[in-house]
């Protein structure tokens, strides 16, 4: 089969983890796959298109001719915010440069199906246009929700008046959002859903709209996979320490703004946080904010974290949005407990793990007890909650990026066929 995948292939995170993954074995699995990169989701980061290519996935020719044209950063992140929710109000006003990045891609090969590899709906934008120009089914994947149907995102919760404008703005965009969608669906161009776990249909209740349409909504099981291979290496249940981690993202949805009051109530254990801030504003506010049995070591190699990581007995996770969370996937893996907030994506995927503890979203207090009570506990039983039958099922399940796409491979070639 023919597949143009619509990705932002640069920024690191879980989804592009997820993106790269699939993509690498849709082509072993023996699809033609080619990759376009909407412009303002392109970066200069040679080496990650280097990879893709020598895996057998093709990309977009015009994507290394924006890469010389500096279309690379040319939005601030507040911009980006603003545009990619307004600009979707008209789906088929089409920027020039999409235009022809959509004529390069289909002069270079002609698609049985598009898929547009994020819930976004200003991908949705690019990736309607592509489907209609060449006649195929489009199919959108949820990471996380494409809308809500509440105020907002809860940010007010965590970032005071800042998060207040946040998720004011997020109430209307999600609205023009849930537009586009109803737009494409129908007018029967997006004719399939898939989601990386419950959490993106169940917040945003697209499955509810999509039954209107006609529209399939599968969630993928699994949805994501972690790398045995090298998270065997460190895998470890009989050497812990009594330390704490924090991995991810460093931003507020992530938790980041109360890991210095939870760190506070751990004064005894050593808490090493992991990850690069994207505003300086934050970074500075936390360096100020930070005890001293914190130890910062910022963005390091793979490697490093994951030895740290399989070391420490608990891995702290306060984060408020989440479609999936490969971080509580690989501290499972890793053999190190988690700590979570009861968010959808932590319920859903992790809800009967042992080794998963989950305690009420913004109760630091509850949060902080749970970590300490991991920390002090018998290494015996420590290990029996991770060898348990339930655990290991769930590893093997995990294990294999193939199971995943062969799953998402299915369910196009039923929307072809």
């Amino acid at each position: 089969m023919k597949i143009i995948a619509v990705a932002n292939i640069f920024n690191i995170s879980g989804v592009s983890v997820h993106i790269s993954n699939v993509l690498k074995n849709l082509v072993r699995l023996g699809n033609d796959v080619e990759v376009l990169v909407p412009s303002f989701l392109v970066s200069n980061k040679l080496d990650v298109l280097k990879d893709l290519e020598r895996n057998g996935v093709k990309v977009n020719p015009f994507t290394y001719e924006l890469i010389d044209r500096g279309y690379t950063a040319i939005r601030s992140r507040y911009s980006y915010f603003l545009f990619s929710h307004l600009a979707v109000r008209n789906l088929n006003d089409l920027p020039e440069v999409e235009n022809k990045n959509i004529q390069s891609v289909l002069s270079d090969m002609e698609p049985d199906i598009v898929y547009d590899m994020h819930e976004d709906a200003i991908t949705l934008k690019v990736s309607y246009n592509l489907a209609k120009r060449a006649k195929v089914p489009l199919v959108k994947l949820l990471h996380d929700e494409p809308f809500r149907y509440s105020y907002g995102r809860g940010y007010r919760r965590i970032m005071g008046i800042k998060g207040f404008a946040y998720d004011t703005l997020m109430y209307f965009f999600y609205r023009i959002d849930r537009k586009a969608y109803i737009q494409a669906m129908k007018e029967g161009v997006l004719k399939g859903i898939l989601a990386v776990s419950k959490a993106p249909v169940y917040l945003s209740k697209i499955d509810i709209l999509a039954s209107k349409y006609g529209v399939p909504v599968k969630v993928l099981y699994p949805g994501n996979a972690y790398n045995q291979e090298l998270i065997s290496k460190f895998r470890n249940l009989n050497n812990k320490e009594d330390y704490a981690v924090f991995f991810a993202r460093l931003v507020p949805q992530k938790g980041i703004r109360e890991l210095p009051k939870i760190a506070r109530r751990l004064e005894k254990y050593k808490v090493i946080v992991f990850g690069k801030f994207q505003d300086e504003s934050e970074e500075k506010r936390f360096m100020k904010s930070i005890t001293s049995n914190v130890e910062y070591r910022g963005y390091r190699p793979v490697e490093e974290l994951y030895q740290t990581v399989a070391k420490a007995k608990v891995v702290i996770y306060p984060s408020h949005q989440d479609g999936f969370s490969l971080v509580v996937l690989d501290s499972v893996a890793l053999g190190t407990s988690v700590v979570a907030y009861d968010i959808p994506a932590i319920r859903f995927v992790y809800g009967n793990i042992g080794p998963v503890k989950i305690v009420k979203e913004y109760d630091i207090e509850a949060l902080s007890s749970k970590v300490k009570e991991v920390l002090d506990q018998d290494l015996e039983k420590y290990r029996s909650e991770h060898e348990t039958e339930n655990v290991k099922r769930f590893l093997e399940l995990h294990k294999s990026w193939e199971s995943v796409a062969k799953q998402t491979l299915e369910f196009l070639r039923g929307l072809v066929n």
